[in-house]
């Protein structure tokens, strides 16, 4: 839209068009700019260009809406009206948006659409998009124009179409993928202004992750399996492409269900999405499967554990209670033909329940009434509990209860006694010189004991003494007669290998390796390299060691160094962010911040 108006406007070059529009000599970047209100406030208010409808309609603002808490949301439109110079900083733009292409793209068929139905092409905002490879409308591969997006704040460039430039072919498998992609980022882009901010988004994954069995009733999701199974329905090759393949799995998706309010790439959201609903307009517009119904202890029914019932261990319990205590389960189950009432706790699955122990509630009415008959019959107390596989005293007492028995029959605890005064604990000094004085006569009668003999033959006094005065049992035990290591005195030897290491190492090609204790073991063949090469049977090898190997911050240093140059060498555009990026430094306080400008400035 600028552009064309830039061309008929007639304006002599853009700082002339910048200043009319955004009263600065510079105007504004692709995907976020600032200010609309200044364009908005040149437009006649007959005709309903209002900043929001800029904002809905030519920015990519409906993107980012679904994914944005409240407060960024409000503050994102805010900068977006009234400007605000920091208006990427609010969304922590520079850092999520790491798959920006250098030139802005277009399809040539909507090329060709444009110009019969228009009269002349137009930018589409989904060509831009990060991820977006494919048109969505034609399904197929985008080509890069000549110009760049650097270059935008600076000047207008109408829609040309280049011939030189091509659209890279991909293989049927990957152009599919790459096509439902570019579909899901055109309907956020359309309809992504109506939907609702990160806080309603994050409650559909909630409740989309339960419909898929990924996070169960107490909130705790299988992320790894999540992981798994998203490579699995994605490719390696595909999610490479998106920056979101490492190891084996996709740890993005870990950030994006952990309910972090912070700004997450949209191009992971909508392969989440996709992934878990079959499309972005599915997720947003609605779970058309319900939820899975609670069942810590399987379907219904459930069995009766009533031993003298008719129905034991058969399934006619159709209806349970669960109650949660403290994120566990418990279910009361009481039987329909004997009123048996039993209870369970933890996930027990239906397999498992015909067996293993459970909490009696109540016997039931069968029970009681064949009990009651066996007593008035005079049957035993005893033999009606072994039978009924019961406690003697639960029969003594429903005896007692019903009258059938003198209350002197029932069996009752015993009564509390509060144990005794504990002992007062020996004096600290009487134990040591207790155990001082026994460990030195079993020295002094067995003067060619070993230690571990020693320990043995009196283990309580080793053992107090380790604990408590272990200088003084050092100092007083007999020598060690641990043998020499094998590999003292090969201080010469063990130097050369370290030190052709260290070369190997500082002179591998790539992004430089750091050089630690553990990295020149290995490169040197040498197994338990902290112990031979830091220990004091090898001075001349200690010292080298101590003086190559690198602290964290060193090594982080001397990648910057190597990013900046292979960026000098290529000619691309050096920034901190980018050095930061490149080097993998890990760096959240940016205390290496001055450093990487440092070497900017002194590479250019």
């Amino acid at each position: 839209m600028l552009c064309r108006h830039h061309i008929r406007c007639g304006s002599p070059n853009a700082r002339h068009t910048n200043l009319s529009l955004w009263g600065s000599i510079r105007g504004k970047k692709l995907y976020l700019p600032d200010c609309i209100k200044n364009i908005a406030a040149q437009i006649p208010d007959s005709v309903n260009l209002t900043a929001r409808h800029f904002i809905r309609d030519n920015t990519i603002f409906p993107l980012l809406k679904p994914f944005l808490a409240i407060i960024k949301c409000s503050e994102l439109m805010g900068a977006m009206i009234f400007g605000n110079p920091d208006i990427y900083n609010i969304v922590g733009f520079s850092r999520v948006f790491t798959l920006q292409r250098r030139h802005l793209t277009y399809c040539s068929l909507c090329v060709q659409q444009d110009t019969e139905e228009y009269g002349e092409p137009y930018w589409h905002r989904v060509h831009q998009l990060p991820g977006v490879y494919v048109c969505p409308k034609h399904g197929v591969p985008i080509i890069e124009s000549d110009a760049e997006l650097s270059d935008l704040n600076r000047g207008y460039y109408p829609l040309l179409p280049t011939l030189d430039n091509y659209a890279t072919p991909y293989n049927p498998d990957i152009s599919g993928k790459l096509l439902d992609y570019a579909v899901d980022a055109e309907w956020l882009l359309q309809h992504g202004y109506d939907l609702q901010c990160f806080e309603h988004t994050d409650r559909l994954y909630d409740d989309w992750l339960r419909v898929k069995r990924y996070r169960d009733r107490n909130g705790k999701t299988s992320s790894k399996k999540l992981a798994q199974d998203i490579v699995a329905h994605y490719g390696r090759e595909f999610l490479m492409m998106f920056d979101a393949y490492n190891s084996g799995t996709a740890t993005w998706i870990r950030r994006i269900i952990q309910n972090n309010q912070s700004f997450r790439h949209p191009m992971y959201h909508i392969l989440l999405m996709r992934f878990l609903a079959g499309s972005a307009a599915c997720f947003f517009t609605g779970i058309k499967e319900r939820l899975p119904e609670f069942l810590p202890f399987g379907a219904p029914p459930y069995p009766c554990r009533n031993r003298i019932c008719n129905y034991n261990l058969q399934d006619v319990i159709e209806k349970i209670e669960i109650r949660m205590t403290h994120s566990t389960p418990y279910a009361t189950f009481i039987c329909p033909h004997c009123g048996f009432k039993y209870n369970r706790k933890g996930n027990v699955p239906k397999e498992k329940q015909y067996s293993g122990q459970i909490h009696i509630v109540e016997y039931g009415w069968i029970w009681k009434e064949k009990v009651e008959a066996l007593l008035i019959a005079g049957e035993s107390p005893y033999r009606i509990a072994r039978d009924f596989h019961c406690d003697v005293r639960t029969i003594l007492a429903f005896s007692v209860e019903r009258g059938l028995l003198p209350p002197e029959r029932r069996i009752g605890r015993k009564p509390y006694t509060p144990a005794e005064s504990p002992k007062e604990k020996p004096d600290f000094n009487a134990q040591r010189e207790l155990y001082r004085q026994r460990w030195l006569n079993a020295i002094a009668a067995n003067p060619a004991i070993t230690r571990n003999e020693l320990r043995i033959l009196d283990s309580k006094a080793d053992r107090w003494l380790h604990m408590n005065d272990a200088d003084w049992l050092e100092s007083n035990s007999p020598e060690s007669r641990k043998a020499v290591p094998s590999w003292v005195g090969y201080d010469d030897e063990y130097l050369a290998r370290v030190e052709n290491a260290v070369k190997q190492i500082r002179d591998s090609p790539g992004i430089p390796r750091r050089i630690s204790i553990a990295a020149i073991g290995r490169s040197a063949g040498i197994t338990r390299p902290y112990i031979r090469l830091v220990s004091n049977h090898l001075p001349k090898t200690k010292a080298f060691v101590a003086a190559n190997a690198e602290t964290l911050e060193q090594w982080q240093k001397r990648k910057i160094l190597w990013v900046v140059d292979q960026m000098r060498e290529r000619g691309e555009l050096i920034t901190v962010y980018k050095v930061r990026h490149a080097a993998a430094i890990q760096d959240k306080e940016r205390k290496l911040d001055s450093f990487i400008s440092t070497c900017i400035e002194n590479s250019e």
